[in-house]
């Protein structure tokens, strides 16, 4: 069946509508991971959403006044009492702040999020009866007349709640999230990582590639069965020789392990196929130059869009690794920044979801700009690698 020349509109239409609808079903995980970030732990039990939650960006500002009833309301209640706050504990959960706006010291109020108590402000009357009581949540600060005598419908207190986005940092930072110990670890780990196995890749893929010796088909084949086995089956084995090594609780076990990438050595090996020009070498080589000269100064270059291409994904895997270090590492000041976040989970008193995605979020950052970066190889790289001249 032949297809007209009118059916080619039609199927451009097609086609770019299944790229952007394909498009927007790989970011949406992303899309959803950002919005959760600026949304409370409470919001995001309530159920899914595609927005922001209330208050993402901004604090809010809303005052609390007396709402019990006078005598007059039928009630039989004092219509003025005295505002006390319960369960506090002076220099911690509360403490004097100086108000720029009426230039008065005034106590200022902040329930920790692990503590197992519920502060609260309680209004009394002269027989130290509660005529009303107002809970101290979370994400709430607050300035209060401790004291003082408040009557049925006057300002009790202004309760500040911090935008989600803020709420969710500190939840991160009162929790031990040591964000820039945790970047570091990881950045260490996921560059010398990157470097090593790349470049050792390609030199083993140029070697493969280039020289002619007994025994090169063999060694090709045993790369092959190498990526296909999964790392699961040497993962027990690896783990005890590294306890044999005594390597445990350091970096080696993660970063020289991954020099042996079989499939990094096949997608260069393959690119060098379809790029590398033996008169090239051939001429360096009557020039006189040597064969690490050759390699470094000549092959690399020209493998330029493979190595970015393998860069990227050896990188991103390095980053986001968490078995492994979890296995390898258990000093805490050497924990990556996947180990740290799953370690928001193990809070007795409460979990911040709301804390995880953003400190998730933020992990995304280093991946983000990375790949924003030598993304304009990606390309190029996987084409002109299945590509022969």
């Amino acid at each position: 069946m032949k297809i007209g020349k009118s059916d080619a509109p039609v199927q451009r239409i097609v086609v770019h509508a299944l790229m952007i609808f394909f498009g927007l079903v790989a970011i949406t995980p992303i899309y959803v991971l950002l919005i959760n970030a600026t949304r409370t732990t409470e919001q995001i039990n309530a159920g899914f959403s595609f927005i922001p939650g209330e208050g993402a960006f901004f604090q809010s500002v809303h005052t609390l006044e007396g709402d019990w009833l006078d005598a007059e309301g039928g009630a039989g209640l004092p219509a003025e009492g005295t505002a006390r706050y319960q369960d506090l504990v002076m220099g911690q959960t509360m403490r004097e702040e100086m108000n720029t706006k009426t230039n008065q010291m005034e106590l200022r109020v902040t329930k920790k999020r692990t503590e197992s108590r519920q502060p609260r402000i309680e209004v009394l009357d002269n027989e130290g009866n509660v005529l009303a009581a107002y809970l101290l949540f979370d994400n709430a600060t607050i300035y209060v007349k401790q004291g003082q005598r408040v009557r049925n419908g006057d300002l009790i207190a202004r309760v500040i709640t911090p935008a989600n986005v803020l709420y969710n940092w500190r939840a991160l930072s009162e929790r031990s999230f040591k964000i820039w110990q945790g970047f570091g670890n990881s950045a260490f780990v996921s560059i010398f990582t990157t470097l090593l196995s790349v470049y050792f890749s390609a030199m083993t893929a140029y070697g493969l590639h280039v020289y002619r010796f007994k025994g090169r088909t063999a060694v090709w084949v045993i790369i092959l069965v190498i990526m296909m086995l999964p790392g699961s089956l040497t993962f027990i084995g690896f783990y005890k020789l590294m306890v044999t090594m005594q390597l445990t609780n350091t970096y080696i076990p993660l970063i020289i392990p991954a020099i042996a990438a079989a499939a990094t050595v096949l997608f260069i090996r393959q690119y060098m196929m379809s790029v590398l020009s033996f008169e090239l070498i051939d001429a360096a080589r009557i020039d006189g130059a040597g064969e690490y000269r050759i390699f470094n100064t000549i092959i690399l270059p020209v493998t330029i869009p493979a190595l970015a291409a393998q860069c990227i994904f050896t990188f991103v895997g390095s980053w986001n690794n968490y078995l492994m270090p979890t296995v390898i590492i258990n000093d805490t000041a050497r924990y990556t920044l996947p180990m740290l976040i799953q370690n928001l989970r193990g809070d007795i008193y409460r979990t911040e979801f709301g804390g995880i995605y953003l400190g998730i979020a933020i992990s995304l950052i280093p991946i983000i700009i990375f790949y924003s970066f030598m993304s304009r190889f990606i390309i190029s790289g996987l084409t002109m690698g299945g590509i022969k001249e």
